[in-house]
This record gives C-alpha cells, sequence and structure tokens, in this order.
C-alpha cells in the first residue's frame, strides 16, 4: 500500500529515495542508525542520507557536475532493505546517466523481475487514483468516445492532452487509466517525464526508451545504444501489442517524438502544459485542452474537499471558485487551508478576494504601491511546499526567449480577458505580423488559449484567452519587472488606437458621438468598427478605468458611452460619461467638460431624473456661451427641446427645437438640422399637427439619408410612423416602423428596436390582430426592461393592457394600466399619465355596467385623463377622455352629459383631422 504514497510525493517533486523514506516515517537519523546496523559499522552519518537523496543536485548541463556523493547499487540495496521495497525503486532518470555498467545490467534485470505480470500498471511512476475526483464529466465523456473509436474503429492512437499547471491533466488521465487499462490485454504503462517538475531536469528521450524497453521485457544486453536505434527497436517491439501508454507531464514534442510506438493497437495518452504541435509529422495526433471547470463543478470540488457541511456558505464558495479561474490545484490547496482551520477562513478568504480582484482592476496606471494585490492572491492558493504562483514560474522560466517573457508580462498588464493580434500589437508595440507569431508561440507554451470560433469572423481576428490563475502570475511579474511609466505608456497606446476607430464609428451614428467633427468613412467600415467596439467592450471599459487623464482618453469614454447607450447598456453609459468629465476637469479641458455634460444630461433625460438632466444642459449652456461654440449650443438646444416634450412644456419644446435649427443652418451643421427637425416633428404630433409633423419628419429624413447615418434614419423613420399612425394611416406607418426595426436591428439599437416593435404592436391591435399584437407588444416590453427605459416599458404596458381588456381579462389589464401609471408619475411623463389614467377609466366603465356604483370611479379618472391632458396642451388626449365620459354616461342613461362630452369630443377630432370623429358622430346619432 506504500507505492501510491510515493508516486503522489514523486508528483509533488520529490527525489525516489526520500519519497521512501518519508512514506516509511522515519528521520533521516533514523535510517542512518539501520544502515550503520546492517554495515556493522558507524561511519554512516546524516547528512550522507541528505546527499544521497538530492544526487546528482540541481539541473545538470552548462558544466555543471552533479553534487555530492552518488549512491551505489550497493548503497541503494542497503537503503532498499530498510525501506521495504526493491532498490530499483530507489533509482530514478537523473540517476541512470551516472551509473556504471555493472550497475546498468542490475538495474535492469531488477526492473524485469518486478515487471513479471504483463497486464499491470507499473506503480513506480503511477499516481495513486484521484479520491475526490469530482465533475470533468465532458472530458471524461470525450475519453471514453475517443476510446471507444479507437477500440472499435481503429480510430487515431494519440492523444495529447494540454492545459495550464494544475488545471488536473494529470488526475483526468489517471482515471483514463482506471477506466480503460483492461480494454489493452498487454498492459499499461505510465512515465512520469519530469517536464515541469520542481528542481528536475526532463527526462532524456534516450533515457526514457531504455526504461520503456525494459518495460515490455526486451533483455538489458539487447538493447540499442544509440537513441535512433532504440526508438526504431521500440517501435518495432511494439507493432503487435495492445497497450495504454501514459507519458505524464511532457516537456515539449521534442522528448515525446520517439516514444510514440507508432502502432495502431496502443492507446497513447500524452499530458503536458504545451500545445505539442511538433507530433504532427510523427502521424494523427488527436489534442485535447483541459481548461478551468465550470463554476459549478468548482464549487462542487471546493466542497468536497474543504469538508463543508450544510448550510455552508454559498456565496463565499462560489467567489473562491471564480477567483480560482476553476483551476483544481487552486481549489485543493486552499480547501486544505479551510478545513484545517475552519469555515471562518471561508468568509474572510472570500472577501479578501473580492477586495483584490476590485483593486487589480481599478489600480490607475502610474500608480506605485509597495504590496501587490496579483501576489496577495497567488499567496492565498499555497499549501507548505506547493503552490499555484510556483507552478507558474516553472512555466514563465522554460520560456527560453527573453521576448516570450516580455510578451507574457505586457499580457499581465492587458486590461481584457481576450487578446487578438490586433490589441496585442498594440500592447508590443509591433506589427500585427509579429504579434501573430507572439501568440502563436504563447498558444504552443501553454500560456494562451485559442476561443471557439464565432459564427461571424470576428473583426480583429482570432480571440485568445489566458487563464485567469496565469495571468495573476503574468501580472505579478509585470510588477516587478516592469515600471507604472511602462505600463502608463502600454495603455496610452490601447486608447490611442481605440480611439481611432472608436472615430470611424462617427460617421454612422453621430447623434450619440457627441464632441467629435463627424469624418467620411464608408458604411461597411463604420458598421465592422461598430462590432470591434461591442466585442472589445471589456478591453475598452478596463483601459478607461485605469488610464491616466488624457484629452484621448475622455474623448474615448464619450464616444464609448455613446456606443454602449445605443446598444442598451445605459448605466455603463453613465459611468463612462462620468468618467470622461472628471478626466476633462482634471487637464482643465472646458469643451471636452461640456460634451461630457451632454452625454450625462441625456443619460439622466432618459432615466426620467429631469432635475439633474435640466442642471447639466445649463451647465453646458454657459460653457458652450463661454466658448462661443455655436455647435455645442445648437446640441443642447436640442437636448433641452427633448426634455421640454417629455414633460409635456410643448411651447418650450418647439422654441428649443427652433433655436438650435436657427444655430445649426448658420453654422451650416447638418447632423443637429435633422435632430431639431425630427423635434419638432415630436412637438407637431402632440400639439395634434400631424400633416406638420409628417413634413418635419420628411425633412429629418432627407438629411438624415444624405448623412448615411442608419441610427438617424431609423430614429427619424420611428417619428415618421408614429406620425402617420395618429393620422390614421396605419398602411404607411407600418411601412416606416418595420424600415426602423430592420435598421434597429442591423446596428444592435436596442431601444430604437423596442419603439419600433411598440409602434408595430400598436397598429395590430388597432386591426385586430391581437396575436401579433401581443408578440410584439411583449418583445418590446422585454426589450425596454432589458435596458432599464421606463418610458419603454409604461407605454408597452398600456398596449398590452388594451389586449387585455379587449380579451376579458380585466384584472390583467387593470395591473398594467396601474403599473404604467405608477411608472408615469415616477418619471414625470404626462403623456403617459393621459393614457393610463384613461385605461383604467375603460376598466371600471366597462365594470360599472354590472356595478352602477363604480361609474364615480370610471368618471374620476376619465376627469383626471382630461385634466393632465388639458395641462400640457394635448387635444387628442382631452378628446379621448371626453369620449369616454360620454360612453360612460350613455351607458348610465345620462344622455344629455353623454351628448355634451360627445360633441366637444367630435369638435377636438374634426380640429385634428383624424377618422375618429365619424366614430363619434355615429355615437351622437345613436342618442338621437
Amino acid at each position: 500500500m506504500r507505492e501510491p504514497f510515493v508516486a503522489e510525493l514523486r508528483q509533488q517533486g520529490y527525489r525516489a529515495r526520500a519519497a521512501w523514506r518519508y512514506v516509511n516515517n522515519f528521520t533521516q537519523e533514523n535510517v542512518c542508525d539501520q544502515f550503520n546496523d546492517l554495515s556493522n559499522s558507524d561511519t554512516m552519518k546524516p547528512s550522507r542520507i541528505s546527499e544521497y537523496e538530492t544526487w546528482p543536485g540541481g539541473p545538470q548541463g552548462d558544466g555543471n557536475r552533479p553534487k555530492g556523493v552518488r549512491p551505489t547499487a550497493e548503497v541503494l540495496k542497503k537503503l532498499a532493505t530498510i525501506y521495504g521495497t526493491s532498490w530499483d525503486q530507489l533509482v530514478d532518470l537523473a540517476d541512470l546517466a551516472h551509473m556504471t555498467a555493472g550497475e546498468h545490467r542490475e538495474y535492469r534485470e531488477a526492473v524485469l523481475l518486478r515487471s513479471a505480470d504483463p497486464g499491470a500498471v507499473l506503480v513506480g511512476d503511477l499516481p495513486p487514483e484521484v479520491p475526490a475526483f469530482t465533475g470533468r464529466d465532458d472530458a471524461r465523456s470525450e475519453l471514453h468516445k475517443r476510446v471507444s473509436a479507437h477500440i472499435e474503429r481503429d480510430g487515431v492512437a494519440v492523444h495529447v492532452i494540454d492545459g495550464p499547471p494544475g488545471v488536473g491533466k494529470t488526475a483526468l488521465a489517471r482515471y483514463a487509466v482506471s477506466a480503460f487499462y483492461k480494454h489493452y490485454p498487454d498492459g499499461t504503462i505510465w512515465a512520469d517525464l519530469l517536464g515541469y517538475t520542481p528542481g528536475r531536469d526532463p527526462a532524456e528521450p534516450t533515457d526514457l526508451l531504455e526504461w520503456l524497453l525494459l518495460q515490455i521485457k526486451v533483455p538489458p544486453t539487447a538493447i540499442a545504444a544509440d537513441a535512433g536505434r532504440r526508438a526504431r527497436q521500440w517501435r518495432q517491439a511494439m507493432s503487435a501489442r495492445r497497450m495504454l501508454l501514459v507519458f505524464d507531464n511532457a516537456a515539449d514534442s521534442a522528448q515525446v517524438k520517439d516514444l510514440l510506438p507508432q502502432a495502431r493497437g496502443c492507446f497513447v495518452l500524452i499530458t503536458s502544459r504545451k500545445r505539442l504541435t511538433g507530433l504532427s509529422g510523427s502521424g494523427p495526433v488527436h489534442p485535447y485542452h483541459l481548461d478551468g471547470m465550470p463554476l459549478g463543478e468548482a464549487e462542487q470540488l471546493l466542497v468536497k474537499l474543504a469538508n463543508l457541511r450544510d448550510g455552508y456558505d454559498r456565496a463565499a464558495v462560489r467567489q473562491i471558485s471564480e477567483t480560482s479561474g476553476g483551476l483544481p490545484l487552486a481549489l485543493k490547496l486552499i480547501a486544505g487551508q479551510i478545513a484545517h482551520h475552519g469555515t471562518n477562513m471561508l468568509a474572510d478568504s472570500a472577501a479578501d478576494f473580492a477586495s483584490l480582484a476590485a483593486e487589480i482592476r481599478r489600480t490607475p496606471v502610474g500608480s506605485e504601491g509597495n504590496e501587490s494585490a496579483a501576489e496577495h492572491i497567488l499567496e492565498r492558493f499555497s499549501a507548505e511546499d506547493e503552490s499555484v504562483g510556483a507552478a507558474f514560474e516553472l512555466s514563465y522560466q522554460r520560456l527560453r526567449e527573453p521576448v516570450l517573457q516580455h510578451a507574457v508580462r505586457l499580457l499581465g498588464w492587458f486590461p481584457g480577458t481576450e487578446v487578438t493580434a490586433q490589441t496585442f500589437a498594440w500592447l508590443a508595440d509591433v506589427s500585427e505580423a509579429s504579434a501573430k507569431l507572439l501568440i502563436l508561440k504563447l498558444c504552443e507554451a501553454g500560456f494562451l488559449d485559442p476561443r471557439p470560433d464565432d459564427i461571424r469572423p470576428d473583426p480583429g481576428g482570432p480571440r485568445y484567452r489566458m487563464h485567469d490563475m496565469l495571468r495573476l502570475g503574468a501580472q505579478l511579474h509585470a510588477e516587478r519587472d516592469g515600471s507604472p511609466a511602462e505600463r502608463a505608456t502600454v495603455i496610452d497606446r490601447v486608447i490611442r488606437h481605440s480611439l481611432a476607430i472608436a472615430r470611424s464609428v462617427n460617421a454612422i451614428r453621430p447623434f450619440h458621438t457627441v464632441g467629435v467633427q463627424p469624418t467620411p468613412n464608408p458604411p461597411e467600415a463604420a458598421a465592422q468598427a461598430r462590432t470591434w467596439l461591442t466585442k472589445e467592450q471589456e478591453l475598452l471599459l478596463g483601459s478607461l478605468e485605469i488610464t491616466r487623464p488624457t484629452s484621448e482618453a475622455a474623448e474615448l469614454a464619450r464616444l464609448m458611452a455613446a456606443h454602449l447607450c445605443g446598444l442598451g447598456f445605459w448605466e455603463g453609459a453613465e459611468r463612462l460619461y462620468g468618467r470622461a468629465l472628471v478626466m476633462a476637469r482634471l487637464i482643465e479641458d472646458r469643451p471636452g467638460q461640456a460634451w461630457a455634460l451632454l452625454g450625462q444630461g441625456r443619460m439622466s433625460r432618459m432615466r426620467g431624473a429631469h432635475v439633474q438632466a435640466d442642471q447639466a444642459f445649463l451647465d453646458v449652456r454657459d460653457i458652450a456661451d463661454e466658448l462661443g461654440d455655436m455647435r455645442c449650443l445648437a446640441e443642447v438646444q436640442c437636448e433641452r427641446g427633448h426634455s421640454a416634450w417629455i414633460t409635456g412644456e410643448h411651447a418650450d419644446a418647439r422654441h428649443h427645437f427652433n433655436e438650435a435649427l436657427r444655430i445649426a443652418c448658420e453654422i451650416g451643421y447638418r447632423p443637429t438640422q435633422c435632430d431639431a427637425l425630427d423635434g419638432l416633428s415630436r412637438t407637431g404630433r402632440m400639439a395634434c399637427d400631424y400633416r406638420a409633423a409628417e413634413r418635419w419628419s420628411q425633412e429629418a429624413l432627407s438629411i438624415a439619408i444624405e448623412l448615411a447615418d442608419p441610427e438617424r434614419v431609423g430614429t427619424v423613420q420611428w417619428g415618421y410612423a408614429e406620425a402617420v399612425r395618429l393620422h390614421g394611416d396605419h398602411d404607411a406607418a407600418r411601412q416606416h416602423y418595420v424600415y426602423a426595426l430592420h435598421i434597429a436591428r442591423s446596428i444592435d439599437h436596442v431601444k430604437l428596436e423596442g419603439d419600433a416593435l411598440r409602434g408595430l404592436g400598436h397598429l395590430e391591435r388597432l386591426d385586430g390582430n391581437t396575436d401579433t399584437a401581443q408578440q410584439h407588444l411583449t418583445s418590446a416590453l422585454d426589450k425596454a426592461r432589458r435596458i432599464q427605459d421606463q418610458y419603454g416599458e409604461g407605454w408597452a404596458l398600456w398596449g398590452l393592457g388594451n389586449l387585455a381588456r379587449r380579451a376579458g381579462n380585466l384584472q390583467l389589464a387593470r395591473n398594467n394600466f396601474e403599473y404604467a401609471l405608477q411608472l408615469a408619475r415616477e418619471i414625470k411623463d404626462p403623456l403617459g399619465k393621459v393614457d393610463a389614467l384613461r385605461g383604467l377609466g375603460h376598466i371600471e366603465r366597462q365594470l360599472s355596467a354590472r356595478d352602477p356604483a363604480r361609474f364615480e370611479l370610471a368618471a374620476g379618472y376619465y376627469r383626471d385623463s382630461l385634466e393632465v391632458a388639458q395641462e400640457i396642451g394635448d387635444r387628442r388626449g382631452r378628446a379621448d377622455a371626453l369620449r369616454g365620459l360620454g360612453r360612460l354616461a350613455t351607458d348610465h342613461g345620462r344622455i344629455d352629459e353623454a351628448r355634451g362630452y360627445l360633441k366637444t369630443a367630435q369638435e377636438l377630432y374634426e380640429r385634428i383631422g383624424i377618422p375618429l370623429a365619424e366614430e363619434v358622430r355615429g355615437l351622437l346619432s345613436e342618442l338621437d
């Protein structure tokens, strides 16, 4: 039973002789005393036992000579007697190069004697089974498929499991031995190639071949002397065998290439931190990349290893599992600490990780500190003489080329999690061609993993990811070997190149890229740039959080905020406008302050925070006046117009939009001319002057098309659709809504998509297509809630309330109208209040047919709706409320009241010029 424990110690880097002493629980003094008893002398000293255990010392080569005294075969036999094993078990590959010819012969004979069972797994190097092997269902299933394919259909024979240090490659290979060894009747061989064993050089292929030939009972005297002949001898001897071979912990392809038996009946499993791409010339090789465990499996493993009981802190377990990146080694090490120190350490570690991770994300460039958050995290994942940091360090030091080590350090400063050749070229200040070569080399070395291919080609090229634990190690080296100034320069390059791309979007979406002069750019290139901004959100947000304040960084923050706003990420947009404002103030950039404030004001208005929005716009106006910036003044007048329109101050709205149009025409700035005309169309709709609204929308659309600006085209199309729908032309309205919807989806503009769907839903509702209307309005509601667009949410709820009312589900209708009313009050949306109050009036009117006591409730809602409509000059809202009061009075036999309400409603409808006038005329005729 001692062999598995010896194997586990050897996996941790212990030499064979030291491992056997530890398993026997002996001190070096104990061994010394027993050795002297066997020798009948007193010459052996504990210090000599220590030399035997470490001999031949550190890495050989480059003129280094073995350190200490070599243990001879006679010495090893005495030690074997003390430890209760055979003396060949105390020999490893490092000893073979220094043995005499006679000792070589004895060693081979001892190995052959121990390997008498042809079906046995050679336990000298086989690690013990993992007692808490958890998860990895996908990996195990994949291994089963591959072995089945090999057995049943002569599938690929050579398989490489690669992955970062501590990811569980050896454990998975050990599982494979237990699961599949019975399928290979000629036996199983496990060889540790020592590729990344601390304090050891990788095993030499020549020595490995000798060892392998001995395992399959090739007579020692028949083993060839040179590596080439041994490889041929090995392949010939294995050609007819069916064996399972595991070459664990390979250093590189060169170490493994000659070990491949090239036998169809043998299943070869290789584990390595590197991608062994150099094996492809030796026949088909099927790789399998092992990444960190999925979060659920990682949590399960931590709970099991830490022996946590029911009721454990799930949030803390999740935080630790996330920080570990699902790395089994990291989880095992910290689980041991938690099991030893108790569950208080669970919460404490989780809190520390959350705090340290936030510190890493937010530490600005150029700052210097005495302590490293990355180092603190790595130190928590350690126990005794084993650590995640040490595993990374060994891989890092094996990168022989200084340029590759520098590349790893740069990735430690990278503010995103996925890198492309394009973004890496910016980091390293090299060409993209050179960046691609560096990335490929880092992939082969196991520092980067390619991400799965997307359906559509990525605008920045293939994407690569560094495991979280590797990234912490890279960051630690960057902190130690780099400087704050170098890091600041790296981030500046990312900002500068990203800004060039963000500016190219401006030709497409100037409404949201305030503060930047538009530049000519083909629509296809701008669309590609927009896709790039979406893909690289994490990189850009990370860079902007830590960058030093510059005018370029502030501009990029504004442009990225505008982009996020269109995508519906309003909270992120608000933060970036705030960041842009802070940077502009720090560098005393007054124009930059104005544009950042304008963006902040717009976001506040969209959220219904009108007081904050008004203050921001007044501040912008003051700065624009101070600078004499007419474009900025035109833009802010337009924004003030939108605010006044939403809050029902339509005279003010018209004034602001007209001022914006006047200034924009004076300076010849077409984008703001378009926006002002679209704003005037909104005021026309509110004044029920639909023909004027249509004319303004036509003019705005003409300019938007001239600008080749899809967002403006889509926004104006939606406004045009609203005008013609309210005017009663449903076919024309549907056409414009569909155009707006198509554009919104093509540019990923979530708010515009929701608005267009809502408009189509209203049309289908009015035309009696209930199912289609329900579909459109539900989708619009989902999108509004996703981006926290409370205006869109309220109006979608109103439409759904009307559908529910007509279907007879009055309780659902009431719920929708009440929630819409609550939202309208919260965001000070008078139009929303007019519609929601009228909807509640309709509910009570229907119920009052059975319960006359509800008459006053219904009348109260209608009157409240009428009052709000009068306050804001909404003639249609007044007419709709009066029509509701007229129908209510009719239902209850109050004919004179009904006639008065309906006549006033008819007059209003006729003045507006919409078909509802005919409907009311019909209601009046029924009263006569």
